[in-house]
């Protein structure tokens, strides 16, 4: 009897630990389990945010596809607007937001990459006003990356420098491709180029508006210091979308009739147009300040252009091939006024008297001729400014943040397009 009652209580021991165990097991599976699903869920809402910022990316390519192919002559703010209205969506159950900041204000909308100054053109002394806190030797290094020769200037250095550093790299040599690859250059700081905008979204992230809590270092005040990526770019290319929806075609080649057609002008103004466009030097701004018979040397038959064969002759033409496009000029239309002002650093009337102008239309300033309506407005000035600035934008900077609307889950992607082409290029395209 004593045998039995053992092994009984034996029995029930090993019962209660197998129960134990299986507890355990249980009790593991369904944490595994639901680690399990919350992964899923996770995983789950992250494809649908980044789906959601996908098609806010699609959504805006889509509008400046339309307005590249059916322009709105006489306004350019019309894709902008636009754009705006389609930069917040929803993708299922997930929505995307796409914004942009500027002088401490967010924008709806892509960053217009003609907003800034193309790093690439050859306008140092440009550059100088831009940034105007430029360490000692850093423009000549800038220079010397981007020329074809490995001859350093005085204060510059070149491919010797860049070799012999520990991380061995040469030179560009060429354009810039790149805001990030100033910071490979000699002398240039990543905080120069980022300033706040750490990952150069052109957004105001949550570390970069917490004072010392995580890097950047920033001030918790709402406004994203942008350092030189605020001001400078590389992707913005002259040329591209015209207001009759043609490709821009290139004075100095196009045949006489193409020119009397696009630009309504007669055979005389026509052939006198392609014989300026022929000399050296020429460039279209001249006929701003000095008439068309002026030009052709008092040719007989010859008239002057009125007003809107003028016009046409801005928004159709050009001096170059497509493929030859120079760097893209600031578009006066949606520059900051904190770069106008760095760029006329003693004209703060004209300033005042550009913003003004580019305010009191609802389409903003449409043409370069409109230039002369600036009262007291100096011949060389209007030249200056229609070299330096132009009306319209080919390249932005999509910043679209998707969300999952159940978790709350974002995902970011960034892209770079180009309209100056169709169909749009994307030049650069990132998910963070």
């Amino acid at each position: 009897m004593r045998v039995r009652k053992k092994h009984r209580g034996s029995v029930i021991v090993i019962a209660l630990w197998a129960l134990g165990i299986a507890a355990i097991v249980t009790s593991s599976i369904q944490i595994f389990a639901q680690r399990q699903a919350l992964q899923g869920i996770e995983v789950r809402d992250r494809i649908q945010a980044r789906w959601a910022a996908r098609a806010g990316v699609e959504s805006t390519i889509a509008v400046m596809s339309d307005h590249t192919l059916r322009p709105v002559a006489g306004d350019s703010f019309a894709m902008v607007t636009e754009m705006e209205y389609v930069a917040t969506g929803k993708a299922g159950i997930a929505t995307w937001d796409i914004r942009h900041h500027v002088e401490g204000q967010d924008w709806a909308g892509p960053l217009d990459e003609h907003s800034k100054f193309n790093i690439n053109s050859d306008e140092d002394s440009i550059f100088i006003l831009v940034i105007d806190d430029l360490a000692f030797g850093v423009l000549e290094a800038i220079q010397d990356w981007k020329d074809e020769d490995d001859e350093p200037r005085t204060l510059g250095v070149e491919r010797d420098y860049y070799t012999s550093l520990q991380t061995s790299y040469e030179p560009r040599n060429g354009l810039i491709r790149s805001i990030p690859e100033l910071e490979l250059i000699a002398g240039v700081m990543p905080d120069d180029v980022r300033g706040e905008d750490w990952d150069l979204d052109n957004r105001i992230d949550p570390n970069e508006d917490d004072g010392g809590d995580s890097l950047p270092w920033d001030e918790p005040d709402g406004y994203l210091m942008g350092g030189w990526a605020s001001m400078l770019t590389t992707s913005s290319v002259d040329g591209g979308a015209t207001e009759s929806g043609e490709p821009r075609m290139n004075l100095k080649t196009i045949d006489l009739e193409t020119i009397q057609f696009r630009l309504g002008v007669d055979p005389f103004q026509a052939e006198a147009l392609q014989n300026y466009a022929q000399t050296d030097g020429a460039e279209l701004s001249t006929l701003l300040t000095q008439t068309l018979r002026t030009l052709s040397g008092n040719a007989e038959g010859v008239t002057n252009l009125n007003e809107e064969q003028l016009r046409m002759v801005f928004n159709e033409c050009m001096l170059y091939d497509q493929f030859e496009a120079p760097p893209g000029r600031i578009n006066i239309n949606t520059v900051s006024s904190e770069l106008l002002y760095r760029l006329f650093p003693e004209r703060n009337r004209l300033v005042e008297e550009l913003l003004y102008l580019r305010a009191q239309n609802a389409g903003g300033i449409s043409n370069p001729a409109d230039f002369l309506a600036i009262p007291g407005i100096e011949p060389s000035m209007v030249q200056f400014l229609t070299s330096l600035f132009d009306t319209k934008s080919n390249v932005y900077t999509i910043s679209s943040v998707g969300k999952a609307e159940g978790s709350g889950i974002e995902q970011e992607i960034i892209a770079i397009v180009d309209r100056s082409t169709i169909p749009v290029t994307i030049l650069e395209y990132r998910e963070q």
